[in-house]
């Protein structure tokens, strides 16, 4: 199929591009056009060690990152010239030449890493723990004399690719992320929950020091009042700050939705009720909603259900109910492009990437990835950085 992208005129620097893309930057800066950029999707697969590259101009794979067994997420250095990839197997962040695709070197962590972001501003990695560790990398942080395991965020300069700091932090991590403006780090905790404990902790980059945390309540389920958190997604301010965060929790099929300066829960978005012959239980990992995204242009939020198959979108600002996409088993992370016209999907049950059409709401392309894909992100890159079309294919599996 011929992909949606052609004919447009860009206006903007390349390099501006890629370090500040608008005073706003969501997780996808806002881009009109694309020449003079390329853009890809990232797609990690969960269960093996090939990594997918997409053009989204043709909707076609046209690169392989072979190696990083068992990947939380990719996503990409502030130049681009490489891409971070968490591999959960080897408790490493592995780096990837962003042109040959070839592994550069592995970052060693305190423990596995889950998800990874990148901070532009402050010129960091941080790496989410997942495990408890007694021996963190952080070469200020000095062990407990007994021994216990604590939780972490791994602190790597992004210039010397070294670990720099290791962040005590409440629980293990889940995911890390950043505000539009990269002011402040987002860690989303998980493990078990009690009244008066965070399930979201805010770290200062520029002290690399834990701010203030959250506590994910206001819904009683199983008996619960509080949550830990799966992903999260964030709503710039016309300034650049943040205005709203928006945040899924374990085994819950909707959407809190915060305000960032006072921290109040606002309100709850939940997806229309679906009779039982229609949800999907398989292999969802008590991730009813797994998947946020705010678009480019802060025009829509989405969230994906896997218990539900489908992706959900409200309105920005006033969050009104816009409709859904049936996308197939285990709907997982999304990522949309930088025109905040099309969404692409990780549909973990059926091991493939779907692009989608927000204008039309219909499914525009199916392209076949690895296995169990789920984290995905989108990456923008000058010319002379992309991996040449068709090279390091080979075997895709």
């Amino acid at each position: 199929m011929t992909g949606p992208f052609f004919g447009r005129a860009l206006s903007v620097v390349v390099g501006s591009l890629l370090l500040a893309a608008s005073a706003w930057a969501q997780a996808v800066p806002k881009l009109d056009s694309y020449d003079g950029v390329a853009v890809r999707i990232l797609q990690s697969n969960n269960a093996g060690d090939i990594q997918h590259i997409i053009d989204p101009t043709i909707n076609e794979v046209v690169g392989l990152i072979r190696g990083c067994p068992h990947p939380h997420n990719l996503t990409m250095h502030p130049d681009a010239l490489y891409y971070y990839c968490a591999n959960e197997q080897d408790r490493t962040v592995d780096v990837f030449d962003t042109r040959t695709l070839e592994l550069v070197e592995q970052i060693a962590l305190s423990q596995r890493p889950n998800k990874v972001a990148v901070n532009k501003k402050y010129r960091k990695i941080y790496a989410g723990i997942i495990r408890r560790s007694a021996e963190p990398l952080g070469p200020e942080v000095t062990a407990e004399p007994d021994g216990e395991m604590l939780a972490w965020v791994d602190v790597i300069d992004i210039d010397t690719h070294e670990v720099i700091k290791s962040i005590e932090v409440h629980n293990p991590v889940h995911n890390v992320f950043m505000t539009p403006d990269e002011r402040w780090v987002v860690a989303g905790l998980r493990g078990e929950i009690e009244a008066g404990e965070p399930t979201i902790q805010v770290i200062d980059p520029e002290t690399d020091t834990v701010a203030w945390g959250i506590e994910m309540t206001g819904y009683k389920q199983y008996g619960r009042t509080h949550h830990e958190v799966r992903p999260m997604a964030f709503e710039a301010d016309d300034d650049g700050s943040t205005k709203r965060f928006f945040a899924q929790a374990t085994g819950i099929n909707a959407v809190w939705v915060y305000d960032w300066e006072s921290r109040e829960l606002l309100e709850m978005l939940w997806p229309p009720e679906l009779p039982l012959w229609e949800k999907n239980a398989d292999g969802i990992q008590t991730g009813d909603m797994h998947g946020l995204e705010v678009l480019p242009d802060r025009s829509a939020v989405w969230a994906s259900s896997r218990l539900d198959s489908r992706i959900y979108g409200w309105s920005l600002p006033d969050l009104e109910y816009i409709g859904s996409v049936r996308v197939g088993p285990s709907a997982n992370w999304m990522t949309s492009t930088p025109d905040s016209r099309y969404m692409y999907v990780a549909v973990s049950g059926a091991d493939y990437t779907l692009a989608i059409d927000l204008e039309t709401l219909e499914i525009v392309d199916r392209i076949t990835t690895g296995a169990r894909p789920a984290r995905i992100s989108t990456a923008i890159l000058p010319p002379d950085r992309v991996n040449p079309t068709g090279t390091n294919m080979g075997p895709r599996e």
